[in-house]
C-alpha cells in the first residue's frame, strides 16, 4: 500500500475507532494500535489470497480496502477475552474465532487459484 493509501486507510479506521485516553493511554499508543491492526488485517487477507506465494512484499488489492477496515474493527473488538464465538455455562466450553475474525468476514476473501511456483536458487 502506498503512503497515500495507508494514510487514507488510517483516517477511515480512526473515524471508527476513536481515541480514548482511558483505553489507549497515549496518542502514540493509539497510533501504534491502529497501524498494527491495519498491518495484521492486510497480512491475514494476503495469506488467504496468495496461499502459495511469498506475499510479504505484495500489496492488498484495492477491492479489499473496505474489508480491511471491517477486519480491523472486528480484530479490535475481539481482542483478548472477547474473542469468543460461542459459550456454554454448565459444560464450561467456548469456541474462539480463527485469527480473531468471523467466518463471514474470512469467507469474503477469494484465494488466487494457480500452481505453486518453484523458486530456483543459484548454487
Amino acid at each position: 500500500m502506498d503512503e497515500t493509501t495507508q494514510t487514507t486507510q488510517y483516517d477511515k479506521l480512526s473515524k471508527r475507532i476513536r481515541y480514548n485516553v482511558e483505553i489507549h493511554k497515549s496518542e502514540e499508543n493509539y497510533k501504534e494500535i491502529i497501524d498494527s491492526l491495519l498491518e495484521d488485517s492486510k497480512f491475514i487477507a494476503l495469506s488467504i489470497i496468495y496461499p502459495y506465494e511469498d506475499y510479504s512484499e505484495l500489496e492488498l488489492p484495492k477491492k479489499y480496502y473496505n474489508w480491511q477496515i471491517r477486519a480491523c474493527i472486528e480484530l479490535y473488538k475481539l481482542a483478548g477475552k472477547k474473542n469468543v464465538s460461542s459459550y456454554s455455562e454448565n459444560g464450561l466450553s467456548w469456541t474462539m474465532f480463527k485469527d480473531g475474525l468471523s467466518n463471514d468476514l474470512l469467507n469474503e476473501i477469494m484465494p488466487k487459484v494457480g500452481v505453486p511456483k518453484v523458486v530456483e536458487e543459484n548454487v
